[in-house]
Protein backbone atom coordinates (compact mmCIF):
# COMPACT_ATOMS: atom_id res chain seq x y z
CA UNK A 1 0.00 0.00 0.00
CA UNK A 2 1.37 3.00 -0.67
CA UNK A 3 0.34 6.22 0.70
CA UNK A 4 1.55 10.06 -0.68
CA UNK A 5 1.06 12.83 1.43
CA UNK A 6 -0.02 16.41 -0.47
CA UNK A 7 0.05 19.50 0.61
CA UNK A 8 -3.26 21.99 1.25
CA UNK A 9 -3.80 24.16 -1.55
CA UNK A 10 -1.26 26.92 -1.93
CA UNK A 11 1.14 25.31 1.07
CA UNK A 12 3.62 24.73 -0.92
CA UNK A 13 3.44 28.39 -2.83
CA UNK A 14 3.48 30.00 0.24
CA UNK A 15 6.30 28.41 1.58
CA UNK A 16 8.86 29.62 -1.98
CA UNK A 17 7.68 33.03 -1.79
CA UNK A 18 10.52 35.50 -0.90
CA UNK A 19 10.53 39.17 -1.37
CA UNK A 20 13.31 41.55 -1.20
CA UNK A 21 12.89 44.91 -1.53
CA UNK A 22 14.34 48.61 -1.81
CA UNK A 23 12.83 51.76 -1.55
CA UNK A 24 14.62 55.23 -1.86
CA UNK A 25 12.30 58.40 -2.12
CA UNK A 26 13.49 61.88 -1.15
CA UNK A 27 13.33 65.48 -2.84
CA UNK A 28 15.51 67.67 -4.50
CA UNK A 29 15.28 71.04 -2.91
CA UNK A 30 16.82 73.77 -0.59
CA UNK A 31 16.11 71.46 2.44
CA UNK A 32 16.90 67.87 0.54
CA UNK A 33 15.91 65.08 2.26
CA UNK A 34 15.16 60.99 1.88
CA UNK A 35 14.33 57.52 3.17
CA UNK A 36 15.31 54.38 2.44
CA UNK A 37 13.45 51.80 3.23
CA UNK A 38 14.33 47.61 3.43
CA UNK A 39 11.84 45.11 3.07
CA UNK A 40 12.14 41.17 2.99
CA UNK A 41 10.06 38.05 3.07
CA UNK A 42 11.40 35.30 3.77
CA UNK A 43 8.50 31.84 5.21
CA UNK A 44 5.93 34.05 6.51
CA UNK A 45 8.55 36.66 8.49
CA UNK A 46 8.83 40.32 7.16
CA UNK A 47 11.84 42.42 7.70
CA UNK A 48 10.88 45.99 7.72
CA UNK A 49 13.67 48.64 7.99
CA UNK A 50 13.65 52.52 7.07
CA UNK A 51 16.06 55.18 7.67
CA UNK A 52 15.90 58.80 7.06
CA UNK A 53 18.92 61.26 5.40
CA UNK A 54 19.62 64.57 5.06
CA UNK A 55 17.56 68.22 6.52
CA UNK A 56 16.12 67.34 10.05
CA UNK A 57 16.32 63.35 9.52
CA UNK A 58 17.23 63.55 13.41
CA UNK A 59 13.63 64.28 14.23
CA UNK A 60 12.33 61.31 12.28
CA UNK A 61 12.97 57.62 14.33
CA UNK A 62 13.92 54.88 12.29
CA UNK A 63 12.03 51.85 12.06
CA UNK A 64 12.95 48.22 12.53
CA UNK A 65 10.65 45.63 12.61
CA UNK A 66 10.15 41.68 12.73
CA UNK A 67 6.30 40.39 12.01
CA UNK A 68 5.16 37.01 11.67
CA UNK A 69 2.53 36.81 9.20
CA UNK A 70 -0.48 34.36 8.46
CA UNK A 71 -1.04 32.42 5.58
CA UNK A 72 -4.00 34.03 4.08
CA UNK A 73 -1.67 37.23 4.52
CA UNK A 74 0.77 35.47 1.86
CA UNK A 75 -2.28 34.71 -0.25
CA UNK A 76 -2.91 38.25 -0.67
CA UNK A 77 0.49 38.93 -1.33
CA UNK A 78 0.73 36.54 -4.14
CA UNK A 79 -2.55 37.77 -5.61
CA UNK A 80 -1.15 41.00 -5.27
CA UNK A 81 1.96 39.83 -7.43
CA UNK A 82 -0.43 37.98 -10.50
CA UNK A 83 -2.69 41.43 -10.24
CA UNK A 84 0.05 43.73 -10.52
CA UNK A 85 1.86 41.62 -12.60
CA UNK A 86 5.04 41.73 -10.84
CA UNK A 87 6.13 38.28 -11.33
CA UNK A 88 7.91 39.39 -15.09
CA UNK A 89 11.47 41.23 -14.97
CA UNK A 90 10.58 44.53 -16.06
CA UNK A 91 11.91 48.20 -15.28
CA UNK A 92 11.21 51.77 -15.82
CA UNK A 93 14.19 54.16 -15.25
CA UNK A 94 13.50 57.49 -15.73
CA UNK A 95 15.88 60.75 -14.41
CA UNK A 96 15.38 61.31 -10.91
CA UNK A 97 17.43 64.47 -10.98
CA UNK A 98 15.27 67.20 -11.16
CA UNK A 99 13.82 69.67 -8.66
CA UNK A 100 10.98 67.74 -6.70
CA UNK A 101 10.28 64.60 -5.05
CA UNK A 102 11.62 61.35 -6.89
CA UNK A 103 11.07 57.44 -6.21
CA UNK A 104 13.49 54.49 -6.63
CA UNK A 105 12.19 51.03 -5.82
CA UNK A 106 14.00 47.57 -6.81
CA UNK A 107 12.45 44.15 -6.05
CA UNK A 108 13.52 40.85 -6.55
CA UNK A 109 10.46 38.55 -5.83
CA UNK A 110 11.46 34.47 -6.31
CA UNK A 111 8.13 32.18 -6.37
CA UNK A 112 9.11 28.30 -6.56
CA UNK A 113 11.67 28.16 -9.78
CA UNK A 114 11.40 31.58 -11.11
CA UNK A 115 12.20 34.99 -10.18
CA UNK A 116 11.93 38.17 -11.28
CA UNK A 117 13.67 41.78 -10.91
CA UNK A 118 11.97 44.96 -10.90
CA UNK A 119 13.40 48.08 -10.88
CA UNK A 120 11.58 51.62 -11.41
CA UNK A 121 12.88 55.03 -10.89
CA UNK A 122 11.09 58.70 -11.71
CA UNK A 123 9.55 61.87 -10.23
CA UNK A 124 6.86 61.42 -8.25
CA UNK A 125 4.50 63.45 -9.99
CA UNK A 126 5.06 61.13 -13.35
CA UNK A 127 5.30 57.57 -11.57
CA UNK A 128 1.34 57.39 -10.76
CA UNK A 129 0.73 56.92 -14.64
CA UNK A 130 3.35 54.09 -14.85
CA UNK A 131 1.92 50.77 -14.02
CA UNK A 132 5.12 49.50 -12.83
CA UNK A 133 5.31 51.75 -9.99
CA UNK A 134 1.33 51.68 -9.00
CA UNK A 135 1.88 47.69 -8.71
CA UNK A 136 4.90 47.93 -6.64
CA UNK A 137 2.76 50.72 -4.38
CA UNK A 138 0.18 48.86 -3.83
CA UNK A 139 2.62 45.71 -2.78
CA UNK A 140 3.87 47.93 -0.58
CA UNK A 141 1.06 49.71 0.83
CA UNK A 142 -0.21 46.16 1.53
CA UNK A 143 3.00 44.80 3.35
CA UNK A 144 2.72 48.34 5.31
CA UNK A 145 -0.70 47.32 6.61
CA UNK A 146 1.07 43.86 7.61
CA UNK A 147 3.36 45.43 9.69
CA UNK A 148 2.34 48.41 11.42
CA UNK A 149 -1.32 45.91 12.66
Amino acid sequence: MALSLVPAHGAATRARLRLAITVKEGEHSRDSNSSATTITLTGNRIHYAKGYQGYRSGRRQAVDRNVYIRDQDLDLIQKLLRENELLRSRSSISPTNQPGSYVEIEATIALHNKRSVLRFAGMRDRADSDTLCTGLLALLDEIKKLVNR
